[in-house]
C-alpha cells in the first residue's frame, strides 16, 4: 500500500512537472528586445530577442520592451500538447529624427535638452515627445526650438536671423502606450509628465567691432651691397616709436547674415613719436634725422578648423615710411630714404590656449613703390616679406595683443653712373623688426 501511494505521489509531481512549461521561441522586429512574462517584476524571461523561452501551458500575458519604442502587451497560448508555434512581435518605434545640417551651423555644437550631443552635421534619433533643441557656434545659439517630436517623424533644424532663447513652457503631458508601477517601471496607460527645460542666460553675442591703439617700437638695419663713391654702407636705428589707432569690422556679423562671418575689414595709421639723429661712426650727428610712418588697410577671412583653432587669409595695402628729415638735400642723398607703398598677402593661423589665442602670419609684399632710394638708380628692383608670432588676449570688451615682426626689402640696384650723386650700390638689404602692442575694445 505504502509503495502504491509513493508512486501516486512521483506520478501527480511528475504531471505537474511536464505541465509547467514548454519551450516558446520569441522573436520581435527590431530585434534585441526583452522578454516578460505575466509582469516585470519577476525578471526577464529573456533578455534579448530572438530567444527561446519556458512559457506556462494555458494562456499568458506576455511582454517585449526595447528602448526607443513603445512595449507590446499581449498574450500567448502554449498547448498542453502538439506543436508550439513560433512568437513574433513588431514593435512601434517611439523615435523621431532631428536633422541638423544646415551649412550655417558650420563649426557648431548640437543640444537637446541641455545635453551636448556632438558636433554638426548629424541625424540624431531622440526619444518622440517634447524637446528643447540648440545650437551654439562660438558659444552664440544659432538655432534654438521647442519641438515635439512624433514617433518615426523627422524634423529639421534652420538656422534663424537671431535665435532668443526660448520662455519657459508649462509642463505638458502626453499619453503612453507604455506603463509604470511605484518603482520606476511604466505601466500600461499611464501618463507621462514632461516638463520643458527652464531658459537659459543669453550667450555673449560675436563682436563686430574692434577699436583701439597700436604702439610699435621699431629697429632697422640697412646695409648696401658694394657701395662706393662716399655711400655710407649701413644705416642703423633703434627704438623708433610710433603709435596710432587701429580697427577691425566684421560686416556680415554686424548685419545679422549667416555666411562669410568670418569676414572683416581692418586698417590702422601710426606717427612716429620721436625723430633720432642720424650718427656717423664716430657717433656724431650729420644733419638728418629719422622719420617713421606706417600705414596698413586690407580685408581678412577667418576660419575656424575643429573647436579651438583657426585659419585666416588677408590681402590688402601696407605703407612703411623710413625716412628722413634735413634743410639740405645733399645731405638726405647720404641717407637710405625710403618709402615703401605694398601690396600685401598673407595667412595667420592661431589656436585657443584657454583665454589666450597665439598666433603666426606669413606676408609676401608685392612692392609698387620704394619712394626716394630707388630714383637715385638708374634702375630697381624690389621684393618683400614680412613674418610675425604673437598671442591676443580678450577679456569681456578688452582686447590686447603683442607680437614681434620683422620685414625685410631687399633691392637690386643699376647705377647710371660713377659720378652718380649719392654714390653706387649694386643692391640692398632693408631689416626692419618691430614690438607691437595693442589694446582696444570690442562691441
Amino acid at each position: 500500500m505504502r509503495r502504491a501511494l509513493v508512486a501516486g505521489v512521483v506520478l501527480c509531481r511528475f504531471g505537474t512537472i511536464a505541465e509547467a512549461g514548454r519551450k516558446v521561441d520569441v522573436d520581435s522586429d527590431p530585434t534585441g528586445a526583452s522578454v516578460y512574462l505575466n509582469d516585470v517584476d519577476s525578471g526577464a524571461a529573456c533578455n534579448s530577442t530572438p530567444c527561446t523561452i519556458d512559457a506556462p501551458v494555458g494562456t499568458t500575458t506576455i511582454i517585449i520592451r526595447k528602448d526607443g519604442y513603445a512595449p507590446e502587451i499581449t498574450e500567448i497560448n502554449v498547448p498542453k500538447r502538439g506543436k508550439v508555434m513560433p512568437f513574433k512581435v513588431t514593435l512601434r518605434s517611439e523615435v523621431g529624427t532631428q536633422i541638423v545640417t544646415d551649412p550655417a551651423f558650420k563649426g557648431g555644437r548640437i543640444f537637446v535638452d541641455d545635453i551636448d550631443k556632438g558636433p554638426v552635421p548629424q541625424h540624431l534619433d531622440i526619444p518622440a515627445g517634447p524637446h528643447h533643441a540648440q545650437v551654439l557656434v562660438r558659444g552664440k545659439p544659432v538655432a534654438d526650438e521647442i519641438l515635439d517630436l512624433d514617433a518615426g517623424a523627422e524634423h529639421e533644424l534652420k538656422a534663424t536671423a537671431s535665435a532668443p532663447l526660448p520662455p519657459q513652457v508649462a509642463d505638458t503631458t502626453v499619453k503612453s502606450g507604455g506603463f509604470e508601477d511605484d518603482g520606476g517601471e511604466v505601466k500600461p496607460n499611464s501618463v507621462i509628465k514632461h516638463k520643458d527645460p527652464e531658459p537659459e542666460p543669453s550667450e555673449p553675442r560675436e563682436p563686430y567691432l574692434f577699436v583701439g591703439a597700436d604702439f610699435d617700437v621699431g629697429f632697422r638695419q640697412f646695409r648696401y651691397d658694394n657701395a662706393q663713391n662716399g655711400l655710407a654702407a649701413t644705416e642703423s636705428e633703434s627704438g623708433q616709436a610710433m603709435l596710432g589707432p587701429a580697427a577691425e569690422l566684421w560686416p556680415m556679423i554686424l548685419m545679422g547674415g549667416h555666411h562669410l562671418r568670418g569676414l572683416s575689414l581692418f586698417g590702422k595709421v601710426e606717427f612716429g613719436l620721436n625723430h633720432q639723429p642720424v650718427l656717423d661712426t664716430a657717433n656724431a650727428p650729420v644733419g638728418p634725422t629719422t622719420f617713421w610712418g606706417n600705414i596698413e588697410a586690407g580685408v581678412r577671412h577667418r576660419w575656424h578648423v575643429g573647436e579651438e583653432s583657426s585659419v585666416a587669409l588677408e590681402g590688402g595695402f601696407v605703407r612703411d615710411q623710413l625716412q628722413f628729415m634735413s634743410t639740405s638735400k645733399a645731405d638726405l642723398l647720404k641717407v637710405p630714404y625710403a618709402d615703401y607703398r605694398s601690396i600685401k598677402l598673407g595667412v595667420r593661423a592661431s589656436t585657443m590656449v584657454g583665454s589666450l589665442e597665439p598666433f603666426i602670419e606669413l606676408e609676401g609684399r608685392i612692392i609698387l613703390s620704394g619712394g626716394d632710394l630707388g630714383d637715385r638708380f638708374m634702375s630697381h628692383d624690389i621684393t618683400g616679406g614680412h613674418a610675425a608670432v604673437g598671442a591676443s588676449l580678450s577679456a569681456g570688451p578688452v582686447y590686447v595683443r603683442a607680437q614681434a615682426a620683422i620685414t625685410i626689402y631687399s633691392w637690386a640696384l643699376t647705377n647710371s653712373g660713377s659720378s652718380q650723386p649719392g654714390g653706387t650700390a649694386d643692391g640692398a638689404s632693408d631689416r626692419i623688426e618691430v614690438l607691437s602692442f595693442v589694446v582696444g575694445l570690442t562691441h
